[in-house]
């Protein structure tokens, strides 16, 4: 039986205390349920084309793909849903590498990548390199996607323990990025939703400065507001030191519940 959500968003980017301009992005399209998080590295601004590049494209092909007609009336499946996320990825690889060889100053750019969907009762998450998506529920903070990089690697080898891992040198060496080859592998995960969930995605400017417990504690304090809860997390992650840009989103499911496939389609 479809379900309806009833979804609530904020979102806020900062350029931290120590870089000259931003080069992570975020789009929020609440119309469409779904947002979209990067975070750019390369020479010159070529780290802020590969994440608006990035951002762009996936946001269109979204877009289009769950505002047709087909979508609107009938519910999709997951299973297209997780082809939809996964081409819309692809590319916006494809435009990172495309606009890098056409220009040279973009060379050796690229981004990280996390996408959310919210459908029916459950949450697709796609992402590649290290930024984050956190789900907050009943007071218990949970990491739901698994870093691309070298020190995930090495913590999920037995290398180095989580706690160790915190001072590393090679934090922001990451093993897969948006816009470096074609060929790219992808996550995309599928979550169960209830009613009351606040989800946070991040770039790595936040997880740097920040750890688990300090995250949990602030999403504890201020998540009765989202906006003001956006702005501490920024704010907690500035006072650390703020070497890295520092952007966040939280999606709060302030509504879940079944309705009839009737309904649905009158709805629609």
């Amino acid at each position: 039986m479809p379900f309806q959500h009833v979804l609530e968003f904020s979102g806020l980017s900062d350029i931290g205390q120590v870089r000259t301009h931003n080069e992570d992005a975020f789009e929020i399209c609440p119309e469409s349920s779904f947002v979209v998080l990067a975070d750019g590295m390369g020479g010159y601004n070529a780290g802020e084309v590969a994440s608006t590049i990035t951002t762009d494209v996936i946001a269109k092909a979204l877009k289009s793909k769950l505002g047709s007609q087909w979508s609107s009336l009938f519910p999709t499946s997951a299973n297209t849903l997780r082809r939809w996320i996964h081409d819309a990825i692809q590319a916006a690889n494809d435009s990172v590498i495309d606009a890098a060889q056409l220009n040279s100053e973009y060379a050796g750019m690229g981004t990280t990548v996390v996408v959310a969907h919210f459908h029916q009762d459950v949450l697709l998450v796609g992402h590649v390199g290290d930024s984050r998506a956190y789900r907050y529920r009943a007071d218990y903070l949970t990491q739901i996607t698994h870093d691309h990089s070298v020190l995930q690697a090495q913590i999920d080898a037995g290398l180095i323990s989580e706690e160790h891992a915190q001072f590393s040198p090679i934090k922001n060496l990451i093993t897969r990025a948006v816009g470096v080859q074609h060929e790219m592998e992808i996550d995309i995960m599928e979550h169960a939703l209830e009613q009351g969930d606040i989800y946070l995605l991040c770039s790595d400017g936040l997880t740097d400065m920040l750890n688990h417990d300090e995250i949990h504690a602030i999403m504890t304090q201020f998540s009765v507001n989202l906006e003001e809860c956006c702005r501490a997390l920024i704010h907690g992650a500035n006072a650390r030191g703020g070497r890295d840009n520092i952007s966040v989103i939280l999606c709060r499911v302030k509504e879940l519940r079944q309705r009839s496939l009737i309904d649905h389609i009158f709805a629609s």
